[in-house]
């Protein structure tokens, strides 16, 4: 029976190794709003790269709209034990509860092998507190989680995990709020090398529909008419052109579903905000965010009813987190118009020439060296 042993730590930001001004990558961002107004991001850094055993994952809040950032602390994985801690999703499930999931990668194990990928997470349960407290790490199963949950009507929670181990699509089910998680597979792939994918519930609640990353420029389909159960044939959505990255879709209170993206199928440029008034059959609603090279996006949805949505911009270059803040009038309208609404602000950004211990240089090298020669098959 495989182990899975807990050795990512959480850590406060004091060392030198987590300062901005020494970091060589930061990306794949995800957020949440609370009921009380605050807005939490996370995104990975450390290292020179992803992969690296040298990755951590980043906590930070903001009190004030966006406008100032506290980091909270870092979640590191174990170089010594060939252990890296990475991709951080955050999200508010319908209790109110904020929760930090993680993926933890033992690299020495081979790819396929049970127990190298693990999916953990904990809880605040108040989060809108001042210092705000978490549950102590659990185990979700085996798998990537890159993507938030979808809550169903009828109480269960899918929480979407990849897994390269199948040729299935993969997920987690829980019916007791997180208390316990079973496995669940889902149609075969589309061809894919990180199939995030992402469900939503049909307005009538008749049926599930998922979304997932492909290699072919454009999304999947699928979807469920037993609640997640059986699923279709999954088919190209070539209206929905991707090229091979992270997308994010939502159901908004108005009915209409939201879906934030980049629209080439070759290129991440043109990240923008779409919605869709027939679920999801058509996208007449456009709202461009930013036109330059951006990826892997995730919103949120303010207690204002506003949209926060953050971005990277040049994970190894730029090093830049990206926030923007719309209203759903704005997408509609295809141009900002609130005054409260901005786009592309900056939330993070490490300079492109770090500030490198001599110490730092000589982990780094040491750590991302150790991958070259790692089984990855």
């Amino acid at each position: 029976m495989i182990q899975h042993a807990f050795t990512a730590s959480r850590k406060a930001l004091t060392a030198e190794r987590f300062q901005l001004e020494n970091r060589l990558y930061q990306g794949c961002p995800t957020i949440a709003c609370t009921k009380g107004g605050k807005i939490y991001a996370g995104w990975y850094s450390g290292g020179s790269k992803e992969p690296s055993l040298l990755n951590y994952n980043l906590l930070t809040v903001s009190g004030d709209g966006g406008k100032n950032w506290r980091e909270l602390f870092v979640l590191e994985g174990c170089p010594d034990q060939k252990i890296q801690a990475l991709d951080i999703e955050i999200f508010i499930d319908p209790l109110a509860r904020l929760w930090v999931c993680w993926v933890q990668r033992n690299w020495a194990l081979p790819r396929n092998a049970p127990g190298h990928l693990n999916q953990w997470a904990m809880i605040c349960a108040d989060p809108d507190s001042e210092e705000p407290e978490f549950s102590a790490p659990f185990f979700l199963g085996e798998g990537f989680m890159r993507c938030a949950p979808e809550f169903l009507a009828d109480g269960r929670w899918l929480f979407p995990a990849y897994n390269w181990m199948t040729d299935n699509y993969a997920f987690f089910e829980t019916a007791d709020q997180g208390e316990h998680f079973s496995p669940c597979s889902g149609p075969k792939k589309i061809s894919t090398d990180f199939d995030e994918a992402m469900f939503l519930e049909t307005a009538d609640h008749e049926k599930v529909m998922m979304l997932a990353r492909t290699t072919c420029g454009a999304l999947a389909y699928t979807e469920s008419a037993d609640s997640g159960r059986r699923w279709s044939e999954p088919v190209l959505r070539r209206d929905l052109p991707d090229p091979g990255t992270r997308f994010f879709w939502k159901r908004l209170p108005s009915g209409r579903i939201l879906m934030v993206k980049n629209l080439s199928p070759e290129k991440r440029v043109m990240m923008s905000a779409m919605l869709s008034e027939d679920e999801g059959k058509t996208w007449p609603f456009v709202l461009t965010l930013d036109a330059r090279e951006t990826s892997y996006p995730e919103a949120a949805l303010a207690f204002d009813g506003s949209i926060f949505i953050v971005y990277d911009r040049g994970r190894c270059s730029h090093k830049e987190i990206l926030l923007s803040r719309i209203t759903e009038q704005e997408i509609l309208q295809g141009k900002i118009s609130d005054p409260a609404s901005f786009l592309n602000r900056i939330i993070s950004k490490a300079p492109e020439i770090p500030a490198l211990g001599r110490w730092y240089r000589e982990a780094v090298t040491l750590y991302d060296n150790q991958l070259i020669s790692l089984p990855l098959i």
